[in-house]
Order: structure tokens, then C-alpha cells, then sequence
């Protein structure tokens, strides 16, 4: 009797514990799942060595390091422009182009289940239970989706920092070349080509001699 009740005491310790581990890996299992959701989702912010938050654009074009930056979340063109180290010389910064998307995701079931993503996050509409979309959310919408264009020659005559817009993250600026600049590209090709069509005419005449 006393090996009966030893053997069944030796039995129950590893179902004890495996009972008592169980809601620890579904703890984790849940831990992990979550994790890898939010990891998934793009991130607006991120936080910068010194806890200061960090936002993603970009900037393209004439300027003097284009490519993709963190910088502060209260940048504003100005200062991102002085990061890619000032717009080059033939860049035409009377008409800087800022590009400032959301995707909204749709859905078969109606304006009731679809929601707006913007970097990866999502923002439900203001009435989402509502059959059509109300007109604050279309405004909101076109805030945030559109390409508007700043007039930085004007700002460095009057100094109004109303002109400057501050970036948002995600935000691509884009700054073209200046006419001036394509002209002279184009004086500059005629040039190479009348040259090589002179060359071309010296060889026939000397050809036909």
C-alpha cells in the first residue's frame, strides 16, 4: 500500500507540473503574438538616444545629401533642408514640393469597417458606424493625403515662419532643378553634339579629297 501511494505521488509531481507551466507558456505564446503585431505595424515615432522622439522622411532632389532622415518630430522644412546640407545651387526653392500621404484601406462591408492607415497605424473614421463617410472624415482624409507646395524664396525675403509648414512623419520632399538649369543641361548637350557633327563633316571632306 505504502509503494502504491509512493508510486502515485511520483506520478502526479510531473502533471502538477506541467498544470502549473501551462498558463505561463500560453502567457508568452500571447506575450510573442503581440509582439510580432506590433512590430509589424509602422512605427510614426522613435526614440532617439537622448529620449527624444524620432521621425522618418525623406528628401529628394537638388539638395546637397538627398536620402532618408530621423529627425526630430517639431522639424519643419527649413531646418530639414539645413540637415541634407543646404539646396544646391541650381535648385529652384521658390516651389519646394511636399508630399504627405495616408492609404485608406477598404473594405466590401461599407464605410463601417474601413479604416484609415497612415505609416502604418490606423485612425477609425469619426462616425464609423455611419453607411457614408461624414465630412470631417473626408477633411481629415485630404489633410493628410495631399501635395502642396512651399514658397522657401518668399520666406528667406519676408522671414514669415507661416510660410514653413512642420513635417509630419513619412512626409517626401522633393526639390526640383531650377529652369535655369535644365537650359544650361540643354545648351550643354547642343554644344557636345555640334561638336561631334563637326567632326563628323571634317571626315567626309577629308574622305572625299
Amino acid at each position: 500500500m505504502k509503494k502504491h501511494h509512493v508510486l502515485g505521488l511520483l506520478l502526479s509531481i510531473p502533471l502538477a507540473i506541467t498544470l502549473t507551466l501551462q498558463p505561463f507558456d500560453t502567457a508568452f505564446a500571447q506575450s510573442d503574438n503581440k509582439n510580432s503585431s506590433t512590430q509589424n505595424r509602422g512605427a510614426l515615432y522613435y526614440l532617439g538616444d537622448q529620449d527624444e522622439l524620432l521621425m522618418r522622411v525623406n528628401i529628394w532632389g537638388f539638395v546637397q545629401q538627398p536620402g532618408q532622415y530621423m529627425v526630430p518630430k517639431d522639424t519643419d522644412l527649413i531646418s530639414l533642408i539645413s540637415f541634407a546640407g543646404g539646396p544646391r545651387e541650381e535648385a529652384k526653392i521658390k516651389k519646394i514640393k511636399v508630399i504627405r500621404n495616408s492609404t485608406r484601406s477598404q473594405s466590401n462591408a461599407g464605410w463601417g469597417d474601413q479604416k484609415f492607415a497612415m505609416n502604418g497605424s490606423s485612425m477609425a473614421p469619426s462616425s464609423a458606424s455611419a453607411t457614408n463617410p461624414s465630412e470631417a472624415d473626408l477633411n481629415k482624409l485630404a489633410d493628410e493625403n495631399k501635395v502642396f507646395e512651399v514658397d522657401v524664396k518668399k520666406y528667406i525675403k519676408t522671414g514669415d515662419k507661416n510660410l514653413i509648414p512642420e513635417l509630419k512623419p513619412g512626409d517626401t520632399i522633393v526639390v526640383e532643378g531650377s529652369t535655369f538649369h535644365f537650359v544650361t543641361k540643354a545648351l550643354d548637350f547642343t554644344a557636345k553634339l555640334a561638336v561631334f557633327v563637326n567632326v563628323y563633316y571634317l571626315i567626309q571632306i577629308a574622305n572625299n579629297r
